[in-house]
């Protein structure tokens, strides 16, 4: 297969990819608030880890979240992942409860070595994704109130990392935002005499903001053991911001329902506020045996969406993993070859409500399965979290997450010897 070839195929993969991340992939009432559930990871490896890891420095694994990752891909290598996540949400009040579940593309990611010293990846993963339904009675008014919302963000990026000594790395990325929140609310009345009312907020949001990543990565020959450490961050970015609002009067003809009058219908331009983002990272790697640890913080005070800031405060995560492989280079007995994992998260959200600021706390387990036939690895994790809490009238979350990735590498680059 030629070059063109192989990059039209990728441009095809990376355009179906925002088709399957347009669709809604969760259920959550909490997704009504800021920007929708946020995404963390997007990897099984990562996310059975605790959804830590920043500091792994791995020449077999594409790291968006941790750009000076991207300098230790071997020589002429070319790697490429993709994967699913499903997840299952139990949502639950002081008097009722429901499960809902939501099938969704994780990731596609590519990367490739330059030189030596140079390393870069592209493609696009999802940002925030918002899909929830709500319904109330006003019985003052004798009338339904009823809140909907879908849509979400992406990010495609293209980071690039240089090696500037033995033991350091910088990276960056440069990553464009993208998406539709899409909100409605509508007022139905048991007086059909009433005409009932609709409203529909559509925010389109576009624009670039950058992301900066530093690894110290250090081999102890004396104890045979490998550090290393990681800070990324962001800045607070501006990006691009469209709503379409439109307010209208309506009664049911059968199903359907007929607009009788519009009272607003425009189109507003602004801008949303992205916070600043910080995260340390630790990796130590000892024989058969690694160790991660992560701590994570958010400034959400900060975010603005055309000047409102929908109350939401700063978070913060410390997540914990752990990988056991008993024998990488074992040839008669496969399952030493596979990784092993178990993490755990404590997440304190931006959301505040009712004076309360929701918690998310998980654990997590997987397994990578190496296939050296083929060099490629199959990723599977399971995470199990709750969010948030029963007290002043909110809501309860259990939930199980379900990950599996497919990983490939191949040989790229190199100059073709024989016809």
């Amino acid at each position: 297969m030629s070059k063109i070839y192989k990059f039209s195929f990728l441009i095809l993969l990376l355009i179906f990819a925002e088709t399957i991340f347009a669709q809604q992939n969760t259920s959550s009432p909490y997704s009504r608030f800021g920007l929708g559930d946020l995404t963390n990871q997007f990897s099984p490896v990562f996310n059975s880890l605790g959804g830590g890891g920043y500091a792994i420095y791995n020449e077999n694994m594409i790291n968006p979240y941790s750009p000076a990752s991207y300098s230790a891909f071997s020589p002429n290598s070319f790697m490429f992942s993709t994967g699913l996540n499903h997840n299952v949400l139990n949502i639950q009040s002081l008097s009722d409860e429901q499960t809902v579940s939501n099938v969704s593309l994780s990731h596609i990611v590519f990367a490739f070595p330059l030189n030596k010293r140079i390393g870069t990846s592209f493609g696009v993963i999802p940002f925030s994704n918002i899909g929830y339904t709500l319904e109330s009675r006003d019985q003052q008014y004798e009338a339904d109130m009823l809140y909907s919302g879908d849509g979400g963000l992406s990010k495609v990026y293209l980071g690039a990392a240089l090696k500037v000594h033995d033991n350091i790395s910088v990276g960056a990325n440069a990553s464009y935002l993208f998406g539709g929140l899409n909100r409605r609310k509508k007022l139905e009345f048991d007086d059909e005499t009433i005409f009932n009312s609709r409203s529909n907020s559509l925010i389109n949001l576009d624009g670039v903001f950058y992301e900066f990543g530093v690894i110290y990565d250090k081999e102890i020959e004396s104890s045979n053991s490998n550090i290393t450490l990681s800070v990324n961050a962001t800045n607070n970015s501006d990006i691009n911001a469209k709503r379409l609002n439109l307010v209208e009067t309506f009664e049911y003809s059968g199903i359907n329902e007929v607009v009788k009058d519009t009272f607003v219908n425009s189109i507003e331009v602004g801008n949303m506020i992205l916070p600043q983002y910080l995260n340390y990272g630790l990796a130590f790697s000892k024989g058969s045996w690694l160790f991660v640890c992560d701590y994570s913080t958010q400034n959400w005070s900060d975010y603005q969406l055309f000047s409102e800031s929908d109350s939401l405060v700063n978070s913060k995560k410390i997540s914990s993993g752990l990988q056991y492989t008993p024998d990488v280079n074992s040839v008669t007995q496969f399952y030493k070859r596979c990784n092993y994992r178990i993490g755990v998260a404590l997440n304190t959200t931006p959301l505040q409500i009712n004076n309360i600021q929701l918690e998310d706390k998980s654990i997590s387990f997987g397994i990578g399965i190496p296939i050296k036939r083929n060099k490629s690895t199959y990723d599977f994790s399971v995470t199990l979290g709750q969010r948030g809490t029963n007290s002043n009238n909110l809501l309860k979350e259990n939930y199980i997450k379900f990950g599996l990735s497919m990983s490939f590498e191949g040989i790229w680059f190199v100059k073709q010897k024989y016809n």
